[in-house]
């Protein structure tokens, strides 16, 4: 018992530190989840010391600890956090962010095995996902870099079941449950599986009325479109991405309906390194500029960009869509044409003599500028951002004139000069 208390000692001077790395978790969750237009309650706690105190008593019984450091590794959640989607079939996505921003040390998916009903239990219980992860040392102070953290991902009804089942079955403080009782708990675990499809059938109904109204009207809806448009297998081999980004885009254009959407989707390339919905903007940027001149002006000004930072973004992306034209008549004359979306692939212009392998790789670079202002992630200096603005004009410029088709070069040329900074 002594090793116990002392753990519980040295734990009640770090409770705050694991409440404080418990929230950095659910924050970074929490705000992926929001970008990703996924509905769900994100929730944390550092273990609670008289809870922890019960757990390793009963613990001890088997491990018999004999240091600090066998009950730090024994016990993975003194940090915790927990995932409860109102859409269980989203826990893909969650996945994806989860193993994206995190190391996962371990992931486990209950039930682990199929149960098979029997008179005492006739429906299969838990249903969830666990993930023991730690940090990624990039992102966070070195002082959480060691702690594992588990992150707990179920529908929020199956939460709800699995607290009173967990405090009733494992913690009996009134002792053992009768056979009414489990009998009880199981017919509500039937229950929490039939809300389970429900919920389902209530978004593929939702999906139904967005398709019949031919609009989306907000990121929620335009997340639920994608994912239930997508081929099922595509969302293992490719993120979603950045909805509220996507969403922020098409309000600006406001021409875009659930029809053409799923016209675009089909052509989204499970193959790229691209997420779908930068896949998505990526085209809409392009085939949108002549037909709406968009104002991209308003679009950056959602993502909340200094006013002398929107200027130089909005002109920078509109340079980068006329060189992308300018790309694509070289492409097209390598009959290099497919019904997927495909990146520029700026070694076309190396080997037609265009641009230097120096210059293509300044224009990978400048793209992934680009990609940092589109989702509002910049934070280069204005002076960095002209420079690189004036680079990419001088290299598009390069592009366009080496077009043999002279009414193009005329056109690119005048759109070039006509960008606003």
């Amino acid at each position: 018992m002594k090793i116990i208390e002392d753990f519980l000692k040295q734990y009640n001077k770090e409770f705050d530190y694991y409440q404080k790395l418990s929230q950095s978790v659910a924050n970074k969750i929490e705000d992926q989840l929001i970008k990703r237009g996924i509905k769900a309650e994100v929730t944390y706690r550092a273990k609670r010391p008289d809870k922890l105190k019960v757990k390793l008593i009963k613990r001890d019984i088997e491990k018999k600890y004999e240091s600090l450091e066998e009950i730090y590794n024994d016990i993975v959640d003194l940090a915790g956090v927990r995932v409860s989607l109102y859409f269980p079939s989203e826990r893909d996505i969650v996945d994806e962010i989860i193993n994206e921003f995190f190391h996962v040390e371990l992931k486990k998916t209950f039930p682990i095995k199929s149960i098979q009903p029997n008179n005492s239990k006739r429906f299969s219980g838990y249903w969830a996902v666990h993930y023991r992860i730690k940090l990624n040392k990039e992102s966070y102070s070195k002082r959480y870099y060691e702690p594992n953290i588990e992150i707990q991902v179920a529908s929020v009804l199956m939460h709800a079941w699995s607290e009173v089942e967990h405090d009733l079955v494992y913690k009996p403080f009134a002792g053992e449950l009768s056979a009414a009782e489990c009998s009880i708990l199981d017919e509500i675990n039937g229950l929490v599986l039939s809300g389970e499809i429900a919920l389902e059938r209530l978004k593929s109904v939702i999906m139904n009325r967005t398709k019949q109204n031919r609009e989306i009207t907000n990121q929620y809806e335009l997340t639920n479109f994608i994912l239930n448009t997508i081929d099922k297998n595509y969302l293992n081999k490719i993120k979603l991405g950045d909805t509220y980004i996507l969403n922020n885009y098409l309000n600006t254009i406001k021409k875009l309906n659930t029809h053409e959407l799923d016209l675009y989707l089909h052509k989204i390339n499970i193959d790229s390194e691209e997420s779908i919905t930068d896949q998505l903007l990526n085209m809409f940027l392009v085939d949108f500029y002549d037909k709406d001149k968009t104002n991209l002006k308003k679009f950056f000004k959602n993502l909340n960009l200094p006013d002398n930072i929107i200027l130089i973004s909005e002109s920078y992306v509109k340079c980068w869509i006329v060189l992308e034209k300018a790309f694509n008549d070289f492409q097209t004359k390598t009959k290099i044409s497919s019904d997927k979306y495909l990146s520029p692939d700026f070694k076309i212009l190396v080997a037609q003599n265009i641009l230097t392998i120096e210059e293509a790789n300044q224009l990978k670079h400048l793209r992934q500028e680009r990609s940092y202002l589109l989702h509002g992630k910049e934070t280069s200096t204005e002076n960095y951002l002209n420079s690189s603005l004036n680079t990419l004009k001088g290299l598009t410029k390069k592009t366009i004139n080496q077009i043999p088709t002279e009414s193009t070069k005329v056109i690119l040329n005048k759109e070039l000069d006509n960008l606003l900074y």
